[in-house]
């Protein structure tokens, strides 16, 4: 699904005609590395959800890809990546720039937020804004920042159970299956854009390496 066809499901689920800038964040927050920006900022994510899914909703001023928006909506970019998209919703001033106002979110605060998130795929000298190494049989960064995501999903998951909250595991399943699945769509865009020969040349590295630590 696409980050729009996110935040209609979103609308539709709160009981909205339109989607809104908190309907629009809402589906920033569903995975990958907008599922990190809460605690990278400091923030619960489960309180911003709440709050975003409280706060009270705006008219609708138009539409993008047959869907009706807000004005706010309307405002952000429609080429922009996850930092440019928060602090878009941030300049536009509505129900979810207030929200974010209130935890202290500035755009500072997010760009900071979103290196500290990417900081564990990056190169320890890496300066952030410069270009990262990466072989060219290598997966894209947020197939990287899903697998952090699923495993995080599954801890949490192991822990209700053994608290035995088990609607809250089945609940935590249920958003770990949409992450998986969002991964496999991802790999395999990925796998077709990569050159057989690039990806035989990384198995035989691999297998270098694997040798090489059994001989330790």
């Amino acid at each position: 699904m696409s980050l729009l066809e996110r935040a209609h499901a979103h609308a539709v689920r709160l009981g909205h005609d339109r989607i809104g800038g908190e309907e629009l964040l809402l589906a920033v927050l569903d995975d990958g590395v907008g599922h990190a920006l809460p605690d990278a900022l400091g923030i619960s994510r489960d309180v911003l959800v709440w709050q975003l899914e409280k706060a009270p909703s705006s008219p609708a001023a138009g539409t993008v890809d047959g869907y009706p928006v807000t004005a706010e909506v309307l405002d952000v970019p429609r080429s922009s990546g996850l930092v440019e998209l928060v602090v878009g919703l941030l300049a536009a001033g509505g129900g979810a720039a207030r929200v974010l106002g209130e935890h202290g979110v500035t755009e500072e605060r997010v760009r900071e937020a979103y290196t500290r998130i990417w900081a564990p795929f990056l190169d320890e000298n890496a300066v952030w804004g410069s270009s990262v190494s990466r072989g060219p049989a290598d997966p894209p960064f947020e197939i990287d920042a899903l697998t952090s995501q699923i495993a995080e999903f599954r801890r949490r998951k192991e822990a209700a159970v053994d608290a035995q909250e088990y609607t809250e595991a089945g609940l935590i399943r249920d958003k770990e299956k949409e992450v998986e699945r969002r991964r496999s769509e991802l790999i395999r865009e990925w796998a077709a854009t990569v050159d057989p020969v690039d990806l035989a040349e990384a198995v035989v590295s691999l297998r270098a390496e694997v040798a090489a630590l059994r001989r330790i």
